[in-house]
């Protein structure tokens, strides 16, 4: 929805009465939450696998501190991981977005999750944390921050909060350490969330997002699940089925919706069932996710040895595996294979049917949260138009938005979300 870059092998070796220092990532290219959050999409991904770093104007020096392996509590999450595996990705979607509704509802209004009394934070000023929480979000999602600015401060602040803390999760498998990166890290980085979510942040910007718990009741499943995200990335470099995908959409884009409705919030006069609006977030996020993946296409493959399409369906149009890898658009002929074409207008139709879905929704949220929601439905929209414009060659041509349409485009999605045109309240 970037910071302090993990060290894998200090992250495994370390105490919790041990910490590290790491300044925030330099990388100057966007993250994946710079990606769903605010579009930079002239820039490249974070150099992944690289180890390279850039100088930035937003560095912002804290503390890396996890906690001993808890043995125990991972026995304990075995059966919940292997149950889950068994589920569809659709069902492991509705299940985190019921938690998150049944958490929201079970709180009185205005009320957040934690009592501010039980914070345990000595380290600094939290007004200090959201400063640089927005700082950040200022440095790397320029368009969905400025967005936060029609937003209350209090809400503003929290959101920069749960950007912050998506933005360092995603970097641990998606910025210049990832190859450090081991399942145990992750698993260190987990306890370190419940941690949290038990009022005991490890660091400055850790005890932004513990007092928005303070503030809001946020749900700790869609966290869970966004680290279960990562996991995928380290091990799984194919997906055979679309359901097999939209459950990683979900883990690392869809994830982002859920944690952010408490905070947003419900427009007052919208008397609906309140899961369609959360729905609506969850297909943005899948559809923010899709249009990644179709803009990447061929740099997943060459730098990664990655494909996130449906290999199934790769079939179904009358293509290998082995022919994508090899560029089937034949760059050397200057066309685009008619296979290739076809089955791309497929997948196009399906982000687009996508942000449809969320487009239905997002009038539903409180009028202050619609235009940073609007802008980023809108403007991941138009990449879709640019994958077509390059005439479906995703291998060796990159889409984008202009920065000039960018421009033209934010006034109206602010027209949109002030005026609302889904009257089905």
């Amino acid at each position: 929805m970037t910071l302090s870059m993990l060290d894998a092998r200090r992250m495994a070796q370390r105490s919790a009465s041990s910490s590290s220092s790491f300044p925030i990532s330099g990388s100057t290219a966007p993250s994946r939450m710079s990606r769903i959050c605010g579009i930079r999409s002239s820039g490249r991904r974070a150099t992944r696998r690289t180890g390279g770093r850039c100088s930035t104007a937003v560095q912002v020096n804290c503390t890396i501190a996890m906690p001993q392996p808890n043995h125990s509590s991972k026995t304990m999450q075995l059966p919940q991981q292997q149950q889950q595996q068994q589920l569809s990705g659709k069902q492991v979607e509705e299940q985190a977005m019921l938690r998150c509704i049944q958490t929201a509802q079970s709180v009185p209004p205005s009320t957040g999750l934690l009592d501010p009394r039980t914070l345990r934070w000595q380290g600094g000023s939290l007004e200090g944390a959201y400063e640089r929480c927005g700082a950040v979000c200022s440095e790397y999602a320029k368009t969905f921050y400025l967005g936060t600015q029609l937003m209350t401060p209090v809400q503003a602040r929290c959101i920069w909060a749960i950007y912050v803390w998506c933005r360092r999760t995603d970097e641990l498998v998606d910025g210049p350490n990832a190859s450090k990166i081991t399942p145990q890290a992750l698993d260190r980085w987990e306890e370190r969330l419940e941690a949290m979510f038990q009022g005991k942040p490890y660091d400055e910007l850790d005890a932004a997002l513990t007092d928005t718990l303070s503030k809001y009741p946020l749900e700790i499943q869609p966290f869970r699940d966004m680290i279960e995200g990562m996991r995928m990335d380290l091990f799984k470099s194919r997906y055979y089925t679309f359901d097999e995908l939209y459950e990683y959409c979900y883990r690392v884009a869809g994830t982002v919706g859920l944690m952010t409705m408490p905070v947003m919030g419900v427009d007052p006069s919208y008397k609906g069932p309140v899961d369609k609006v959360y729905r609506a977030a969850l297909a943005l996020g899948t559809a923010n996710q899709l249009t990644n993946i179709l803009r990447d296409v061929g740099e997943d493959i060459r730098e990664r040895d990655r494909i996130y399409l449906p290999l199934d369906e790769i079939k179904q149009f009358g293509m290998t595996e082995e022919e994508v890898k090899a560029c089937i658009h034949r760059p050397t002929q200057g066309k685009v294979d008619e296979r290739w074409r076809s089955f791309m207008k497929f997948q196009i139709k399906r982000a687009r049917d996508y942000f449809q879905e969320a487009e239905d929704g997002v009038d539903c949220l409180d009028v202050k949260a619609r235009w940073p929601v609007w802008s980023a439905l809108i403007l991941y929209r138009q990449i879709l138009d640019s994958i077509e414009k390059n005439d479906y060659d995703n291998f060796s041509m990159r889409a984008y938005v202009p920065k000039a349409k960018k421009f033209t485009s934010l006034p109206m999605a602010l027209f949109r979300a002030m005026v609302p045109q889904n009257q089905n309240k």
